[in-house]
């Protein structure tokens, strides 16, 4: 299904209905997005070289963390694993409880979960595996 333009016949709309018309299409056509990376892994940082490391909020309803594996320094990531088992507390700056997170980038079979209740300010994930280094998308 392809969207009206809604600027086609917006002079018959009132502003608000035109506005919100806008905003619909503007999500239909793929204006939206979950985070924008601003640097990466160097090439020294073996299988995650030149893996994205560090992200901008998108305009979508969650934020991109990178947790590197424990003892790794050099990719750039905000957070490291410390040890199996072991929960990292990730601000998410969301100003509200998240509802979950996605795993959407790893360099092994790794398995993250929560190891406490989330809160506007902090969700807390640990790994099956340490030396593991992942993306997960908080929303």
């Amino acid at each position: 299904m392809r969207p009206y333009d809604p600027n086609t016949f917006a002079h018959t709309l009132p502003v608000v209905h035109r506005q919100w018309l806008q905003n619909v299409q503007q999500v239909l056509t793929g204006n939206v997005d979950m985070g924008t990376p601003t640097a990466n892994a160097p090439s020294t940082a073996g299988i995650n070289a030149g893996v994205y490391t560090q992200f901008e909020q998108g305009n979508g309803s969650g934020i991109l963390v990178r947790i590197a594996a424990n003892g790794v320094g050099d990719t750039g990531a905000s957070y490291n694993w410390a040890a199996t088992g072991t929960g990292v507390a990730i601000n998410h700056g969301l100003a509200r409880q998240p509802i979950g997170f996605h795993v959407v980038d790893a360099d092994k079979a790794v398995q993250i979960y929560r190891t406490a209740a989330p809160d506007n300010q902090t969700i807390t994930l640990a790994s099956s595996d340490n030396t593991a280094s992942v993306t997960v998308y908080v929303f």
